[in-house]
């Protein structure tokens, strides 16, 4: 599976992230980032932009070694940063 370019909002603008494509984005097959998942070892923080950066959201998402950053756009949910 390939890495979204564009994640999903809800009305409230928060990011919707699926479990394939955060399998896809940590480089993890999609059992091994669901068994992680239920393990406890999958961690995710979502931060709002201010100032300069506001109408950015930086969300970092963590399995065991691995972490990814991503900046998204807060309008349209296309990843700015990788």
């Amino acid at each position: 599976m390939t890495a979204p370019r564009r994640l999903a909002l809800d009305a409230a603008g928060d990011v919707i992230l699926n479990a394939e494509d955060a399998a896809a984005l940590l480089g993890a097959p999609l059992e091994d980032f669901l068994r992680d998942l239920r393990a406890g070892h999958i961690y995710s923080l979502v931060e709002r932009g201010q100032g300069e950066d506001a109408g950015r959201i930086r969300a970092t998402l963590r399995r065991r070694a691995r972490e990814i950053r991503l900046v998204i756009d807060a309008a349209t949910g296309e990843i700015l940063e990788q």
